[in-house]
């Protein structure tokens, strides 16, 4: 019950920033514009997608339409994850540092809460705001299409716990480095850091880092940075190939679930060991 009121008080002090209000509001305006613009017209060679009257697809078969289909909301679901991330990390990022200033800590630890508690609960109130977010969208883009495409593609919805799984990988670093450093803007650029230049390198380093050398020793260090940190870039793909109902490699969930589990003890440790 201590972590629920933990999650719960997290989640409406998320809900309270504005940081968060703009991505509801950037996911409203997408949600309105696919709402007026999106629709299919069929043609004697098939049915063809279209945006503000547009074509955006070749024509399809009626058997094929769904496949089509599954790649435009793979298109969302990839979108909507960069926006979550940027403003979502963003928005969370502080709540550790928040936490540990002095008189905001000294009020918790006076309370009957354990240490492990407190960071878990305010670690599971940031993924269920992240999930609200993720499911709003998805929903809406989900029923939208459903109603004006007629294809009800119910992978689609599955992603939003993929893609808040993905998050929730990713903000187990942040919660780590917002403990290790007390602030605000390390865990933020370091996130950023492995989302946008750190991953993509180790995910495709036979194409970059392991030509530097051939070295086996060199190349195992490399490859342990590689697994020593959420695999991402993995996680998104596989989150794409759910949607377009294609072939699922699960090894880039269990590593990352391991890999953020670490971080989160990890985190606790180097917490419980805090003097205040």
């Amino acid at each position: 019950m201590k972590v629920v009121a933990l999650i719960v008080q997290t989640v409406r002090e998320l809900v309270a920033k504005a940081t968060l209000f703009v991505l509801a509001g950037i996911s409203t305006l997408i949600i309105l514009v696919v709402l007026l613009s999106i629709g299919s017209t069929e043609t004697p060679e098939g049915v063809v997608l279209t945006m503000f009257s547009l074509p955006v697809s070749p024509p399809s078969p009626a058997d094929k339409l769904a496949e089509v289909v599954s790649i435009m909301q793979a298109g969302f679901a990839g979108g909507l994850f960069v926006g979550v991330v940027i403003f979502g990390v963003f928005a969370t990022a502080g709540i550790v540092p928040d936490t540990l200033e002095k008189g905001t800590i000294d009020l918790y630890l006076s309370k009957p809460v354990a240490r492990w508690e407190l960071l878990l609960g305010r670690y599971l109130g940031a993924v269920v705001v992240m999930l609200i977010n993720i499911l709003y969208f998805l929903g809406a883009i989900w029923v939208i299409i459903g109603f004006k495409v007629g294809v009800w593609n119910v992978h689609f919805l599955f992603a939003a716990l993929s893609l808040t799984f993905v998050f929730a990988c990713l903000f187990s670093l942040t919660l780590a480095l917002g403990v290790l450093f007390r602030n605000t803007a390390i865990p933020i650029i370091g996130s950023f850091l492995h989302l946008f230049v750190i991953g993509g390198i180790l995910e495709h380093r036979d194409q970059s880092l392991f030509l530097i050398s051939e070295n086996a020793v060199y190349r195992r260090i490399i490859d342990g940075f590689y697994y020593l940190l959420p695999q991402i870039s993995a996680m998104q793909e596989n989150v794409a190939n759910l949607i377009m109902q294609q072939t699922i490699t699960w090894e880039p969930f269990v590593q990352s679930f391991l890999v953020a589990a670490l971080y989160f003890g990890a985190a606790v440790v180097l917490f419980m060991k805090m003097d205040f």
